[in-house]
This record gives structure tokens, C-alpha cells and sequence, in this order.
């Protein structure tokens, strides 16, 4: 049974730390990077939206292909625009470049929207993960109001009492490694997911 949630999957990124091919069609193993989250997403969302920079890059895929409203070239826009354009009232984000989503931790983050809640979003060792989240469209005029302010940090529009923390001690039951919020940004990052997705088979 697919979840009442949009998927959305920002690709609007500038590549700059990753020349040449865009990172959601650089290949890991067999498959290209988007195409591993597209899958994962099919299994589990009634819709997927993409946002990108140039939608003809995009043709072709069984996804909504958006683009920022506010053009900012940023993730507050692409999640924005995700947002904007979801049909249902919450959608699971991610970056378009995590190789290693899994389907068990993106079930359970799903599972934790309730009302009263704007935001869910997994706690790691490193503080929050907002690309790897719950969003409701409640959030829309609150990242409005940042983006007209030139702020773009994403968990700068959160109100605290409405976001809905995941603990990492319950996502490492999940995700022992915390692969899922491994994202490639380098060179470097990309031989290291090669180097996973070897070790892994």
C-alpha cells in the first residue's frame, strides 16, 4: 500500500563541488542515482515531483518535472516549489543525490506525521538531517517569509514545538551505518558510494 504523501526530490543543486554530469544521473553500481530513488519512491508514494533547473534534462520520466517559483537556486526554493505543487498534505523530501535511501527508514518517518506536527524530521550524530524529512504544506508561507528575507537555511522557518524529532538510536536500529543520509557532493564522495555499493553486494 503506497502512502496519501507526495515524494519530492530536489535536483536543482549547482554541482559545483561535482563538475560535468548532474549527480542524479552519476551511477552507483548498475543504476543511476535517481534512478534508486525513483524506484524506492514508486514502491512507496502515490506521487513523485522532481525539481530541477532545466526540465528538458528531465523528460521522459513518470515524475511531475517542476522548477523553483522563487528562483533562488537554493534547497529552501526546491523544497518550496516540492511543496507547492504536492497534492497531498505532507511530502518526504530528499536530496537527489543519496544513493543509499532505504525503504525501511523512509517508512518509518512517513509512519510519524500526526497532526499538530509541521515538520518530521530523523536526528543523526551530527544534528538534524532536513533533506532526508517530513514536510506539510503548512510550512509554505513560513518558508515564503524566509526566502523573501534572503534566508536559506533550511530548519531557520521550523517552530519548535511543531517539528517531530526522530531519535538517532531508532534510525540506527533501521540504519545501523546511517547510509541514508549519505550524500555525494565530491569526487571523493563518489568513490566512496562506489566503494559501499561494492562492499554491499
Amino acid at each position: 500500500m503506497k502512502f496519501d504523501c507526495t515524494g519530492v526530490i530536489l535536483a536543482g543543486g549547482k554541482n559545483s563541488r561535482l563538475p560535468g554530469k548532474k549527480k542524479a544521473f552519476r551511477k552507483i553500481g548498475d543504476l543511476m542515482i535517481l534512478e534508486t530513488i525513483y524506484e524506492l519512491f514508486s514502491n512507496l508514494f502515490k506521487e513523485i515531483i522532481i525539481v530541477v533547473n532545466e526540465p528538458e534534462e528531465f523528460a521522459g520520466w513518470d515524475m511531475t518535472v517542476v522548477t523553483d517559483i522563487i528562483p533562488s537556486k537554493c534547497a529552501l526554493a526546491g523544497l518550496h516549489a516540492g511543496l507547492f505543487y504536492a497534492s497531498f498534505p505532507h511530502a518526504y523530501v530528499t536530496a537527489c543525490d543519496t544513493p543509499f535511501v532505504k525503504q525501511s527508514v523512509v517508512e518509518y518517518i512517513v509512519r510519524q506525521i500526526e497532526p499538530g506536527y509541521e515538520v518530521v524530521v530523523p536526528r543523526t550524530d551530527d544534528g538534524i538531517e532536513t533533506l532526508s524529512a517530513v514536510y506539510s504544506k503548512d510550512c509554505i508561507p513560513l518558508i515564503e517569509r524566509n526566502l523573501e528575507k534572503n534566508i536559506f537555511m533550511i530548519k531557520k522557518f521550523f517552530r519548535k514545538k511543531k517539528v517531530k524529532e526522530i531519535p538517532v538510536e531508532q534510525l540506527k536500529l533501521l540504519d545501523p551505518q546511517m547510509r541514508f543520509i549519505f550524500n555525494v557532493n565530491t569526487p571523493k564522495d563518489l568513490e566512496k558510494a562506489k566503494i559501499i555499493d561494492k562492499s554491499e553486494q
